[in-house]
């Protein structure tokens, strides 16, 4: 009883602190290990820096049939806080199963026996961290620096956490090869070992294993004067025979290739990646003759894109997985609710998942939950139970899909956003100076209010290169624009209500739809970022709010004849249905873009049918808020773990945690918040527009007066808007992106609606 009235108590809490956090899971993985029949070995083989691209072109055959046999698709790659993308922060987030960062020394993985420090790495081990490595054959020496970075870290972490379960279970690790590039001046400066963060426990230790020179051989012809001895790797591999559960390998030679890169011309460069990815494939098709896949599991995991990738905005990764209970399809899992996506996180879950163990520790370090990630499943793409080939050129769309997001967020999005901020500072000016300017403007105006619309559909125009995209949508936007200001008088305010009605049916319809647009269009969520993967990101959670507000208020000043009354009446279900697009588990799953919703829709229906905002009216819309966000957050609770959103999965946080969780979430969005409100054109964007908006009102009394008999309902919904974009801001990690989206569309109309009453502005 004591434990539900905890539970219910930190639900309650939750409403005043949640938001868009869906990298946060708690997932549950398996029964104990008495309970299980697994038989079989983990076997993860990594392959740093190649992209899915580099996959296909290359002469790799055996990968291309594991991928068609069992399961294949993209990986996210991004580590902790914004770290960059080095292997020493993406290999420690895929051993650890949350994102982590490495440290300056998350390379420094040696065996025990290894010269270091004028001593041994055991040695140099112990001086560092006070533990004996026992019967542990590799030690990672920077694991006491990675928790201290890690400690600066505003939500729950872990280290090593694949290990820590393991070695907690009775199952032993393994770890084999390097990605070292030797320098005979300095050997250690060469080290590049961070495939223990992988295998190693919280302690830093591995059971078995050799990531020395032994895993190398010299090679002239190699850009890095050596190459990985697969044959010696093949042969410890079989040594190990049923001593280590869990094996990592590392290829290395991709690795080395991709630090050398900048010294090869690019032709080069590429033709020894590729043959660096066939001699990786002749490995596994080797290794195949030695392990059972019957009841084996192996992976083939990319922790990090390469340079030329990540400055193209390519930041997946290949991953497939096949052998003892995997079925074919595209890769899925709890994290990333998309078919053939799933998140570096997740690798661990899969791993765990695979021995059919908790994902807990009963450890003083890392109590509780160690994973962020869930278990990876699969999709059937065919639905016919087989896997096609087109499957691998589907995978292929997806990574140009996702490259294309990203990369056309800058030209699109930002471009908009700067268009915006100077179109509504200038129109601002005319409107109190009364210049002409003003009133020629309104279609301008009016556009701004339409470009969300069309950003959202943008991926089904052609795509022949950001030019031409960017004429596009201009294009499309001035047909939308002139149409709606043909359609009625001049003078009226009614084409603002036709660009936000439109903006609104288009965003239900496509979260109804599974956000078959909202994943694609530049102005959503980025999911090669990682921050958010499904549902509704903020930029249209604050378009979908402000439009139907602003949509309600335009349709009522319209509409004035005898069916007023009925169709005032139908406002109701149009918010409900909005909160509902938005807090729905099942579609928006936003929920602090859910506290700003029902902030915005309650208190302009309270207004809209008589009341004003007073503390009664205050208490109603707080209460509104708390009913509605504990009734989606107990369904949500209600369904099984791999189909929560991050609103129960955070939920399950904060239970397990307590008010450390609490204190992680409140300072984590403070963090992200402050960081946005000082450094993004955003701040800028919202805070002119609420300033134009309160000036023009107390400024120029006679002409606001003349404004609010013209357009009475759209002036009662003004209010709403902006308490919905207060209550965005501070309820959602990046709410001030929400706030600046919201806010166009109450500030648009509004200076529309001034010039159009000043009869001075001819």
């Amino acid at each position: 009883m004591l434990q539900k009235v905890r539970l219910y108590i930190l639900i309650m809490i939750m409403v005043l602190l949640f938001s868009a956090c869906p990298g946060m899971s708690a997932p549950a993985l398996g029964s104990p290990q008495s309970e299980r029949d697994w038989g079989g070995r983990a076997i993860m083989v990594v392959v740093d820096r190649i992209t899915w691209d580099d996959l296909m072109k290359a002469d790799a055959p055996v990968m291309k049939k594991l991928a068609l046999t069992g399961v294949c698709g993209l990986m996210t790659t991004n580590p902790a806080a914004g770290g960059s993308r080095e292997p020493e922060n993406t290999y420690a987030t895929i051993g650890a199963g949350t994102k982590i960062l490495g440290g300056s020394s998350g390379d420094l993985g040696l065996n025990l026996s290894e010269p270091m420090e004028n001593d041994t790495a055991g040695h140099a081990y112990f001086r560092r961290t006070g533990i004996r490595a026992g019967n542990g054959q590799v030690v990672h020496l920077g694991i006491a620096e990675m928790e201290k970075v890690n400690h600066r870290q505003k939500y729950g972490w872990s280290i090593g956490s694949i290990g820590t379960v393991l070695h907690d279970n009775g199952l032993k690790t393994a770890v084999l090869g390097n990605a070292d590039l030797p320098d005979s001046r300095s050997p250690q400066k060469g080290l590049r070992r961070q495939v223990a963060s992988i295998s190693m426990d919280v302690n830093g230790i591995t059971d078995f294993g050799d990531v020395s020179d032994k895993t190398y051989r010299p090679d002239p012809g190699s850009p890095a004067g050596v190459r990985t001895n697969f044959t010696y790797i093949l042969n410890e591999v079989v040594k190990l025979g049923g001593e280590a559960d869990f094996i990592v390998i590392e290829t290395g030679d991709t690795s080395r290739i991709s630090e050398k890169a900048p010294v090869l011309d690019d032709k080069v460069m590429l033709k020894h990646r590729y043959d660096a990815i066939k001699r990786v494939d002749d490995f596994l098709g080797r290794l195949l003759g030695k392990i059972d896949l019957e009841n084996d599991m192996l992976l083939i995991v990319v922790p990090g894109p390469p340079g030329e990738a990540i400055r193209n905005g390519n930041l997946v990764t290949p991953f497939i997985m096949a052998g003892k209970g995997v079925e074919q399809g595209l890769a899925w899992s709890g994290t990333v609710k998309r078919p053939g996506l799933i998140a570096n996180v997740d690798i661990a879950s899969a791993v765990i998942a695979f021995f059919d163990l908790p994902g807990k520790t009963e450890r003083d370090k890392d109590p509780g939950p160690l994973f962020t990630g869930q278990a990876i499943r699969t999709r059937d793409v065919t639905g016919s139970g087989t896997m096609q080939a087109d499957a691998l050129s589907a995978l292929s769309r997806l990574n140009e899909d996702l490259v294309f997001t990203a990369k056309a967020r800058k030209p699109l999005v930002r471009g908009y956003l700067n268009i915006e901020l100077i179109v509504i500072a200038v129109c601002a000016l005319a409107v109190g100076l009364r210049r002409p300017l003003a009133r020629r403007a309104v279609p301008l105006l009016a556009a701004l209010t339409a470009v969300p619309g069309v950003l959202l559909c943008v991926n089904l125009l052609p795509r022949y290169g950001m030019l031409l995209i960017i004429i596009e949508v201009i294009t499309v936007t001035a047909v939308i624009t002139f149409l709606a200001v043909k359609l009625f008088p001049v003078g009226s305010l009614a084409p603002f209500a036709v660009t936000t009605g439109m903006t609104v049916l288009l965003i239900i319809a496509d979260l109804f739809a599974g956000t078959t647009l909202g994943k694609t269009s530049p102005m959503s969520y980025d999911p090669m970022a990682g921050a958010r993967f499904y549902g509704i990101g903020n930029e249209y959670m604050g378009v979908l709010i402000g439009a139907a507000l602003v949509f309600s208020g335009l349709l009522l000043d319209t509409v004035k004849n005898s069916h007023f009354k009925w169709l005032k009446l139908l406002l109701a279900p149009l918010y409900i249905m909005v909160i509902l697009a938005i807090a729905a588990p099942a579609l928006g799953t936003n929920a602090g873009g859910a506290i700003a919703a029902v902030a915005g829709m309650s208190s302009a229906g309270l207004i809209l049918f008589g009341s004003g905002i007073n503390k009664r009216t205050v208490l109603a819309v707080s209460a509104a808020v708390i009913l509605s966000i504990i009734c989606f957050t107990f369904y949500d609770l209600t369904r099984a773990v791999e189909a929560q959103t991050h609103i129960g999965r955070a939920v399950g946080l904060i239970n397990e945690n307590g008010f450390t969780e609490i204190r992680n979430i409140i300072s984590r969005k403070l963090a992200v918040n402050l960081r946005l409100l000082k450094s993004t054109t955003w701040s800028w964007f919202f805070f002119t527009c609420i300033l134009a908006i309160l000036l023009l009102k107390k400024g120029f009394p006679g002409k606001y007066e003349g404004f609010r008999k013209r357009y009475p309902w759209f002036n009662k919904v003004l209010t709403p808007v902006i308490i919905a974009s207060f209550a965005a801001l501070a309820f959602n990690d990046s709410g001030i992106v929400a706030a600046a989206t919201m806010i166009t569309y109450a500030v648009a109309p509004f200076l529309a609606g001034l010039a159009l009453t000043d009869k001075k502005v001819l």
